[in-house]
């Protein structure tokens, strides 16, 4: 009836010829693949920073419970601290302030005293890497800071 006003191919008729369009979803394939891998890479990459924070607060945690069982900053709470340091890789600055030693010679804690332990970290987050120039990276500075109580007693003379 009408089928010279449509064209040749009809209503939705291509504008390039049928033969002409061959292939053309294999490209379509291989850039929505190439897509969808480059995004999985790019969350990847930044899972490793939330991974460094929970290991800063891991290490900080237990540093804090450390001193809380001590009762005192000794050698042991640095020990642990430098143990976790080489397990997870990271190099953190550790504060302890807010604290008053009943002895301050030994770094003694009194039962229920408070003391706060502060970490800080500078993950070094690099974006992209090429080989003609050096990398682009972003500096990301992370802090912990965690509050902990004195549990042990310290009789004291006077």
């Amino acid at each position: 009836m009408n089928r010279q006003h449509r064209g040749i191919g009809g209503r939705f008729s291509p504008l390039l010829p049928l033969s002409d369009r061959r292939g053309s979803s294999y490209y379509d394939l291989i850039i929505k693949t190439f897509v969808i891998i480059t995004l999985l890479a790019t969350v990847l990459s930044f899972l490793s920073i939330f991974t460094t924070y929970l290991n800063l607060n891991h290490i900080c945690r237990r540093v804090v419970r450390v001193v809380e069982l001590d009762g005192q900053v000794s050698d042991t709470v640095y020990d642990v601290f430098y143990k976790l340091k080489e397990q997870t890789g990271l190099s953190p600055e550790m504060i302890i302030e807010d604290v008053a030693y009943c002895d301050e010679q030994n770094q003694r804690i009194q039962l229920r005293d408070t003391f706060t332990v502060d970490m800080e970290y500078n993950h070094v987050f690099t974006i992209f890497r090429p080989s003609f120039a050096p990398p682009v990276q972003i500096i990301i500075p992370m802090k912990v800071r965690i509050a902990g109580m004195s549990e042990k007693y310290w009789k004291v003379p006077d």
